[in-house]
């Protein structure tokens, strides 16, 4: 099995755009988005065609 590998980021947006904002809140911006992304890992038959499904905006459903 391929594997699909993604990010996300689990903290408040709004926290991240305001601490942007204000120019002394940036270095702490980007460790706010550092602590706050995860990495998810999918295993998938075929990722080509996900993807490309994907792209297309279509909706994937698998077998399990």
């Amino acid at each position: 099995m391929n594997r699909i590998v993604r990010f996300e980021f689990l903290g408040k947006r709004w926290l991240f755009w305001l601490l942007c904002f204000t120019g002394i809140g940036i270095p702490y911006a980007i460790l706010y988005l550092i602590e706050g992304m995860v990495r998810v890992e999918e295993e998938l038959e075929n990722p080509g065609a996900f993807i490309e499904a994907f792209r297309a905006g279509k909706l994937v459903r698998q077998r399990r």
